[in-house]
C-alpha cells in the first residue's frame, strides 16, 4: 500500500479469496484484460481516490488507507475544478522559481512522464500575453532539444497564477534570444494540464517507438481478425494508435455502403482514449471524411461513460473527453452519453440502419482487433437497439448542439461556463506554442478547442 502496488494488492486478495481476474474485474466494473495489466505492471495507479476506490470495492480494512503517500504535489487535485477564485475553482500547485521539472502522472498507457521547465517571474502583463525579458538561463534554456517548458509566474489579486509555453521559439525568425511571450489563455490549469500530459505522454511513447512503429505501419493488414499489432515490445501507447488506425481504415473502406447518416458506437469511456481524436492525425481525418454529407443530417455517434468511470478520472483526463466528445459534434454528428454499465462492452461500430454494420473494435480489447462486417437482419436490431436506447436516454439530451456539449461538461463534473470560456481562449491563439507536437503521428500544427458560447452555432 505504502508503495502504491496495487497490481501485488489485488494479487493477494485473488490468492487469500480465490477469485479470479473476471471475479475482481466484475466487482470493479471494468474489464479483466485491465486487471491482468495491473497484476503485471503494466499498469499503475497513482491517483489516491481511484486508489480508495479500488480498496473500497476489495473490502480492504479502511485503516490500511492511512499508508497511502498524499498524492503527488505536482499533479493536480482530481477532486477540483481549475482556475481562479471567480470560477469558484482550485489552483495547481505553484512551480518554484528557477530550473525544475513538471512530472506529468502515469494514466492507463501513458506512462510518468517528466518535463524540464524553468520558471520565472514575468516582466510585464501587457493585454493577452505575459513577457519575459532574454536573459542567459533563459536563452540556453530554449536551445534544449528535448520538450521543455518555460513558465512565467505572475501574481494576480495576490494569488500566484502561472502560464506555460514550450521553450523553442516559433516561427521562422525566431530566436533563442527573442523575449518570450505567453498568452494568457495558456494559464496553467486542467484543461493546458491535460492537453500537456497527453501530448507529452503518447509523444514520449511514440518517439520511443519510432522506427519499429513506422515499419509497423508501413506493413498494416487491415482485414477481418488481424492483430492490432505484432509482438515487437510496443508501448501501450503505440498500440493505441495502431489499433485506433485500423480501425478507422476498416470503417473508411465501407463508407460508401453506410449511406449519408450512418449512427457509431464507441467505447471511449476516459480522456486518455479519448484523447486519440484530438491528437492522432489519421482519427481527425476520418472525422473529416465520416462527417454528415448533408448539413443537418441525423448522424451520431454513442459513449458509453459510466458513472463509476467519471468519479475515478482526475479532472483534466475528464476535459480531454469532453474536448473529443464537443469535435464530434463541430463536425454535424450529434452526440449520446449513456451511464449504463452494461453496454461498456459493446463493442465499436458504424451501423447503416437497413444495410449492413462494419465493427470494428480497439479500445480495451488486449491486442486483438475485432473488425467485421455484417448484413444480418438479427445483428442490425440489436445495433439499431444499442443505438435506439442511447439516444432516447442520453445523459446529455438536447436538441441543440451547444446544450448537448454543455449538458456533457456538467454530468463529467466540469464547470460548462469555465469551460466555455477557456476554450473561446484558447481557440483564439492555438496549441502550436502550448505544445507543439514532434511526432509524425500527430496533428502537424496543433489543433483549436471549439470557440464560443455553447448555445451558439458552431
Amino acid at each position: 500500500m505504502a508503495a502504491w502496488e496495487l497490481g501485488t494488492v489485488v494479487k493477494l486478495f485473488r490468492k487469500h479469496t480465490g477469485l479470479s481476474q473476471a471475479g475482481v474485474a466484475r466487482m470493479v466494473s471494468i474489464d479483466q484484460a485491465e486487471v491482468s495489466r495491473l497484476e503485471r505492471g503494466l499498469k499503475q495507479i497513482r491517483d489516491r481516490r481511484q486508489f480508495a476506490q479500488w480498496t473500497d470495492a476489495l473490502g480492504v480494512p479502511e485503516e490500511l488507507l492511512g499508508l497511502l503517500p498524499t498524492a503527488d504535489p505536482h499533479a493536480p487535485d482530481a477532486t477540483g475544478r481549475p482556475g481562479t477564485a471567480d470560477t469558484g475553482a482550485r489552483g495547481y500547485a505553484a512551480l518554484p522559481e528557477g530550473p525544475g521539472q513538471l512530472l506529468l502522472p502515469a494514466g492507463r498507457s501513458v506512462s510518468t512522464t517528466a518535463l524540464p521547465v524553468l520558471t520565472l517571474p514575468a516582466a510585464s502583463f501587457l493585454g493577452d500575453s505575459l513577457r519575459l525579458d532574454s536573459r542567459p538561463e533563459l536563452d540556453a534554456w530554449r536551445t534544449m532539444p528535448m520538450r521543455a517548458l518555460v513558465v512565467a509566474n505572475r501574481t494576480v489579486d495576490g494569488a500566484v497564477r502561472q502560464f506555460v509555453t514550450d521553450a523553442r521559439p516559433s516561427g521562422v525568425r525566431a530566436t533563442a534570444s527573442d523575449p518570450v511571450d505567453i498568452p494568457a489563455a495558456y494559464e496553467l490549469d486542467d484543461l493546458t494540464y491535460g492537453i500537456l500530459w497527453a501530448v507529452s505522454g503518447f509523444e514520449a511513447a511514440l518517439l520511443g517507438d519510432d522506427q519499429t512503429l513506422h515499419t509497423s505501419l508501413a506493413s498494416l493488414t487491415v482485414s477481418q481478425g488481424a492483430p492490432i499489432a505484432a509482438d515487437q515490445g510496443l508501448t501501450e501507447v503505440s498500440r493505441m494508435l495502431i489499433g485506433s488506425e485500423t480501425a478507422a481504415r476498416y470503417i473508411l473502406g465501407q463508407r460508401d455502403h453506410l449511406g449519408d447518416a450512418p449512427v457509431f458506437w464507441t467505447r471511449e469511456q476516459r480522456g486518455e482514449e479519448a484523447a486519440t481524436w484530438l491528437f492522432f492525425r489519421h482519427k481527425y481525418r476520418y472525422l473529416e471524411r465520416m462527417a454528415p454529407r448533408r448539413p443537418g443530417g441525423t448522424s451520431g455517434r454513442g459513449f458509453c461513460v459510466p458513472e463509476t468511470a467519471v468519479a475515478s478520472s482526475p479532472a483534466y483526463e475528464r476535459v480531454l473527453l469532453f474536448l473529443a466528445i464537443a469535435l464530434m459534434e463541430s463536425f454535424g454528428i450529434r452526440t449520446w452519453v449513456t451511464d449504463d454499465g452494461g453496454f461498456a462492452h459493446t463493442d465499436g461500430f458504424a451501423l447503416s440502419h437497413g444495410r449492413r454494420a462494419v465493427i470494428a473494435s480497439w479500445v480495451r480489447t488486449d491486442g486483438a482487433s475485432h473488425l467485421a462486417v455484417t448484413a444480418r437482419p438479427g445483428a442490425l436490431r440489436t445495433f439499431a437497439d444499442v443505438t435506439g436506447h442511447v439516444s432516447h436516454h442520453s445523459a446529455t439530451a438536447a436538441e441543440q448542439a451547444g446544450q448537448r456539449v454543455a449538458a456533457t461538461a456538467e454530468y463529467l463534473g466540469l464547470d460548462a461556463s469555465w469551460l466555455g470560456r477557456r476554450c473561446a481562449q484558447l481557440s483564439a491563439v492555438g496549441t502550436e506554442r502550448l505544445a507543439r507536437p514532434r511526432s509524425r503521428s500527430s496533428a502537424s500544427k496543433g489543433w483549436r478547442p471549439p470557440a464560443g458560447s455553447w448555445p451558439s452555432s458552431w
